[in-house]
């Protein structure tokens, strides 16, 4: 009887420690995901052009952090991997076509490249939400800060954004973490 104590004890610590080692990879994933938003709205606010090439670098980040984290998931879960990275390859390439298409429309000037590049944010903050919906609860967290961006960006002065930004991303930070300590103790 001891020893089935100690085993389950051992067993205990040994998960303990997996949740740690993953646990700062999310962590530092999810920031890096908010430090790129918040400098790509620096970005789309202090360029003409509206920064439009580095949303798409950030639309290719998150896919990255989406496939990565459904194929760990699926994998710690027993579960099929393909099917998760491939449900997530295709939402992403879909997100990756719409940003096709307002190329296209910048270049036969339906729309300016500021635009563009508002829109684009509009497109990555609506994919990371489904993201979040269907994927991956975090992304739900980064999709409401980029629409938040999105709506100052377009009704707010340069100064404003910024003192409206940093409450935002500190409650995405607060939300995360109490997710997260919600979660470990089920």
């Amino acid at each position: 009887m001891a020893e089935d104590v100690k085993k389950e004890e051992g067993a205990t610590e040994k998960t303990a420690v997996v949740k740690k080692k993953k646990f700062p990879l999310r962590t530092w994933l999810f920031c890096a995901m908010l430090v790129l938003a918040v400098v790509g709205m620096g970005l789309t606010m202090s360029l003409e052009d509206g920064g439009w090439e580095y949303w798409i670098f950030l639309l290719a980040f998150y896919g990255g952090v989406s496939v990565f984290w459904a194929w760990q998931g699926a994998k710690q879960k027993g579960e099929p991997v393909w099917r998760t990275v491939r449900d997530n390859v295709f939402h992403w390439s879909c997100v990756l076509a719409i940003y096709a298409i307002l190329v296209i429309f910048e270049w036969t000037e339906v729309i300016n490249r500021g635009a563009a590049a508002n829109v684009g944010l509009l497109v990555l903050a609506l994919s990371c939400l489904l993201a979040g919906v269907h994927f991956d609860w975090i992304f739900l967290l980064v999709g409401v800060v980029l629409a938040i961006m999105v709506v100052a960006i377009g009704y707010l002065e340069q100064y404003v954004v910024w003192f409206l930004m940093l409450p935002v991303i500190l409650m995405a930070g607060w939300s995360y973490f109490q997710i997260r300590k919600r979660r470990s103790k089920n």
